[in-house]
């Protein structure tokens, strides 16, 4: 059944709410989109390894690892940093979406079925399937952790307001033509899968058995901003109808112009007044919300740091690659040294453990 704002029972929509409130923090957290490039980083992982077996075009796929998928990471990874800082969401987000439509469209784009990517032995072994969204499998193994990646940074892109466009599972209007959704309503929210591809959508809709506090309805009209108006505070924000009916909470960042709200079931577009819910202040102290240990289960243990050439170093010391027959010392946040490939292979750098003795 489908939630509309002007028809759900209190009950239901304090379920939503709850639920929505803890999605929008989630799906904009340092956790949860550094989970997200792991993923991607994983793959580059085994492609450096696949890359020690031979291909008839080696030298296409070396430059390929250089060029263009490595570029993809740098720059998601140039969108962590920013993030942890907790500086500047607004280029942190967008190095993060730039960075992950660059890397996924390598691997399930139009131009990585052009390049014949999607038959190849190579990335094959990687999991990448000639397959479409209908079908049940659509990747596998590290390529299906990018695919995830990809999702999670769609969802980024949709919560933080930057030219996401996407369709409504049950989205036929009057006269059978799609609906579609630019931001988050009930509707699109809690939405199931379009096509079995998309079983991921909208991603990580996993919750504790506990959801954390989230605040009562902003009952003021002290400082609400109308639709088509400039946001002063980053946050989350609860649309308001007239009547005094509340819509699906929305994420928005600082200077961004408060959209309308669609109404579920419709393609209307109403004039809401948004007022705060919550400041979005995480990071800026340096720590770590407790929140985001429920994100993800804890690791049953933790592995040795890895990480690529042009990377930031995830942690100061020692580290080592076979590929570059030598320890390099590169402190937390540089970047890992070159060079990417060596006549020995991929350098991938692993943490020394033990530490060797100054």
């Amino acid at each position: 059944m489908m939630l509309n704002t002007l028809t759900m029972t209190p009950e239901q929509e304090q379920h939503a709410r709850a639920k929505a409130f803890y999605l929008l923090k989630k799906w904009t957290s340092w956790t949860f989109l550094n989970h997200a490039v792991g993923l991607y980083r994983d793959f580059l992982v085994a492609y450096a390894k696949q890359l020690d077996t031979p291909s008839p075009n080696q030298t296409e796929l070396e430059a390929a690892y250089v060029s263009n998928f490595m570029d993809a990471l740098v720059r998601m990874g140039e969108g962590i940093e920013t993030l942890r800082k907790g500086s500047d969401k607004r280029s942190a987000y967008e190095a993060l979406v730039t960075g992950s439509e660059r890397g996924s469209g390598l691997l399930f784009g139009r131009s990585a079925l052009e390049m014949g990517r999607t038959y190849d032995p190579f990335f094959h072994s990687l999991g990448v399937r000639d397959t479409n969204y209908t079908d049940s499998v659509y990747a596998t193994g590290f390529a299906e952790g990018v695919w995830i990646e990809e999702l999670s940074c769609l969802a980024l892109k949709c919560t933080a307001g930057l030219d996401f466009i996407g369709v409504l599972t049950d989205g036929k209007r009057a006269d059978g033509g799609r609906r579609f959704f630019e931001h988050w309503t009930y509707e699109s929210l809690f939405q199931d899968a379009r096509y079995p591809a998309w079983r991921y959508w909208p991603p990580g809709r996993s919750f504790p058995a506990e959801l954390p506090p989230r605040p009562p309805k902003n009952e003021s009209s002290e400082g609400e901003v109308y639709s088509d108006h400039e946001i002063p505070v980053e946050g989350i924000w609860e649309p308001w109808f007239p009547g005094d009916k509340v819509g699906c909470p929305n994420y928005f960042l600082k200077g961004s112009v408060a959209h309308r709200y669609q109404l579920e079931g419709t393609d209307e577009e109403h004039v809401v007044r948004w007022r705060l819910l919550w400041e979005d202040k995480r990071y800026h102290d340096g720590s770590l919300p407790a929140e985001e240990d429920t994100y993800f289960p804890p690791p049953i243990a933790q592995p040795k740091p890895r990480a690529l050439p042009g990377e930031p170093c995830p942690r100061t010391g020692y580290w080592q690659s076979p590929a570059t027959k030598k320890t390099v010392y590169v402190e937390a946040g540089n970047p890992m040294p070159g060079p990417q490939l060596t006549s020995w292979g991929a350098v991938i750098w692993d943490y020394c453990d033990p530490q060797p003795e100054n």
